[in-house]
């Protein structure tokens, strides 16, 4: 079969030869001392290529025993002994074994006196591509090897050509293009290649269409196997005045738009939607060069969102999502003592911006986890001073603070606690206050440390009235919110009627239990209603920032040391509502208790604008 396939080459129509030279006795092994040469040469304009494909000689230092030798023109390609596989010939040794152009191989085999291990010997198959490697200048025409006839079989060309500055070379395939291909796929192929660009690769029976490389150098390469009789190309080639492609950088427009531009042209550059600037802005000038190469070049990149910085509990539900034009991400709270308020899913947009599907970019201040408030672990009745016992999450957001005054506050978010302004007024800071417990001397509390006081600048403690007892408290760090521990609503807004809508409410605190003032260890609790008026005569500034409260029959009022703490609606036993506060326990007679005394709670719908501007400027 081998045989067969060398006729079949030397029939060709190319004028290339090729065979196979091998060791004698290949491959049942060589005998001693023998000293065998073959001389093969290449016809003009082709060159000889050698390929080994077989290689297993007695191996020895610098093959002074057996060896194999090739050369060229009077110099050694490769002195070879030892055993290598196909692959390792056609790595290291193959690609050298070429001769000149219309040049010769010599191959030489030397076996010492004996082969004891039976090596095979060595076994090669030569042939001769055409050889059109060639550089031009100027202007004229290129036709494949063999023209006018068939090409050769096993060309290897490559054309490369030149004009002068200030010009670019014009392609134009004329007459019969025929280049063989089978079901549109290139079997031989013509490709033209400048710095920046490749043409083709070109084949089939129809002609390629003219060229404008926009280049002063350019590189022809033509390819062709071993088989067919395809009539091949004519290619005329020459200079022209230089311009410039409408193609500036990738991923961009220009205008105006042309499909050629002239040397000194300008063009304002663009990128397309989904690709941005390295520096944000929205364009650039351009210049057509002699080369013709444009002047500035700039990269439109593709428009990357950073991933917003979310801050707990504000987390992504994606892992790892793309960041490109038109990816999506969506945002969720991490646990369910929190509200999504605002946009959930946002778009990666053309200028680098997540954006919502209403337009509005992503920004924390639109978007934001929001604490449920109001809310408790579970409901349940009781008479604070003749109060009952609170269970762990019934008032989640009652906080005590024991030093250096007793009293109480309410939890209004994850940072911001509310308490009167009495309770803090002694300048002693960081103050600690404690919540998630109804344990005052509970080991699993939560202390929180304060970063800032504020005090409603209405309030005076120098004078004898109650006026304005409010204050806001920010921890140091997001306080953790749980069943335990959770904040409780604001007024929605000002009443025009009772403060406590008809409602009766719950007031809450770690003070006195008794009339003895002894500072109760558990969370009490108790209901109260709201009366109209006075609540006592005293001798007190009572003011509309005040409103009483108490029990008809003077058993549940609040006390020494509930200072500061939460009067709430609806009452603990009505729990299908949100929570919301409604008073701060601020003043009240000089003994708890008493039937015909009730207390003095501030009003905190007075100070919702107040509580609103604060806590945003700190």
């Amino acid at each position: 079969m081998f045989i067969f396939w060398v006729c079949v080459v030397l029939a060709s129509v190319s004028p290339s030869l090729a065979g196979y030279i091998q060791s004698p006795g290949f491959p049942h092994g060589y005998h001693a001392n023998l000293s065998v040469s073959w001389r093969r040469c290449a016809p003009p304009g082709h060159v000889l290529s050698l390929t080994l494909l077989h290689l297993d000689l007695e191996d020895s230092g610098e093959c002074e025993d057996d060896v194999l030798e090739i050369s060229k023109d009077g110099y050694v390609l490769a002195n070879l002994c030892g055993k290598m596989t196909f692959e390792e010939l056609q790595s290291s040794v193959n690609p050298s074994l070429r001769s000149s152009s219309g040049g010769c191989l010599f191959v030489g085999f030397y076996s010492d006196n004996s082969n004891p291990e039976g090596h095979a010997g060595f076994n090669a198959i030569y042939t001769t591509p055409a050889n059109c490697t060639e550089n031009r200048y100027g202007a004229g025409v290129l036709t494949s090897p063999g023209s006018p006839g068939p090409y050769y079989e096993d060309a290897h060309c490559l054309y490369s050509l030149s004009v002068d500055e200030g010009n670019q070379i014009e392609l134009k395939f004329t007459g019969v293009f025929d280049v063989e291909s089978i079901n549109g796929r290139c079997i031989d192929f013509v490709k033209v290649k400048t710095d920046t660009e490749t043409f083709g690769p070109f084949c089939g029976k129809d002609r390629p269409a003219d060229i404008h490389t926009a280049a002063q150098h350019v590189q022809v390469i033509f390819r062709s196997d071993l088989g067919g009789t395809n009539q091949g190309f004519s290619l005329q080639y020459g200079p022209k005045v230089m311009d410039c492609s409408g193609k500036v950088t990738p991923h961009s427009t220009v205008s105006p738009v042309k499909e050629r531009y002239t040397v000194g042209e300008k063009v304002t550059v663009r990128c397309e939607q989904g690709y941005i600037l390295d520096d944000t802005t929205d364009s650039f000038t351009s210049t057509c060069q002699l080369n013709g190469k444009w002047s500035v070049i700039r990269n439109c990149e593709s428009a990357n969102c950073r991933l917003p910085e979310l801050s707990d509990p504000m987390v992504l539900n994606e892992k790892d999502p793309e960041k490109t034009f038109k990816h999506k991400i969506s945002v969720t709270c991490s646990t369910h003592y929190y509200n999504l308020v605002g946009n959930a899913n946002f778009t990666c947009d053309a200028t680098g911006e997540w954006v919502a599907e209403n337009g509005q970019n992503f920004s924390q201040l639109t978007t934001m986890c929001v604490p449920v408030c109001g809310m408790t672990k579970s409901s349940a009745g009781g008479r604070i001073f003749g109060g009952k016992s609170a269970t762990l999450g019934q008032i989640p957001w009652q906080l005590l603070v024991k030093e250096p005054n007793r009293g109480g506050a309410s939890l209004i978010n994850d940072f911001w606690a509310i308490t009167a302004a009495h309770v803090v007024v002694v300048k002693q800071r960081p103050l600690k206050f404690i919540g998630g417990m109804v344990d005052a001397q509970s080991r699993n509390q939560v202390e929180m440390e304060t970063d800032k006081i504020i005090i409603h600048p209405g309030y005076d403690y120098t004078k004898s009235h109650y006026d304005n007892d409010i204050a806001l408290v920010k921890m140091s760090s997001r306080v953790p919110l749980s069943e335990n521990i959770m904040p409780v609503c604001l007024p929605e807004r000002k009443s025009s009627g009772p403060v406590m809508e008809g409602m009766h409410g719950t007031v809450s605190g770690f003070g006195a239990t008794s009339d003895r003032r002894q500072r109760s260890r558990y969370l009490q609790y108790g209901n109260v209603k709201e009366y109209s008026g006075h609540c006592f005569n005293t001798d007190l500034k009572v003011t509309e920032n005040m409103f009483c409260a108490g029990d008809t029959d003077g058993q549940v009022d609040s006390c020494k040391g509930d200072g500061g703490g939460p009067l709430v609606i609806p009452m603990l036993e009505v729990h299908d509502t949100p929570y919301r506060l409604k008073g701060i326990v601020s003043w009240g007679p000089p003994a708890c208790g008493d039937e015909s005394y009730k207390g003095y709670y501030t009003k905190v719908e007075n100070y919702l604008d107040w509580i609103r501007e604060t806590m945003e400027k700190n």
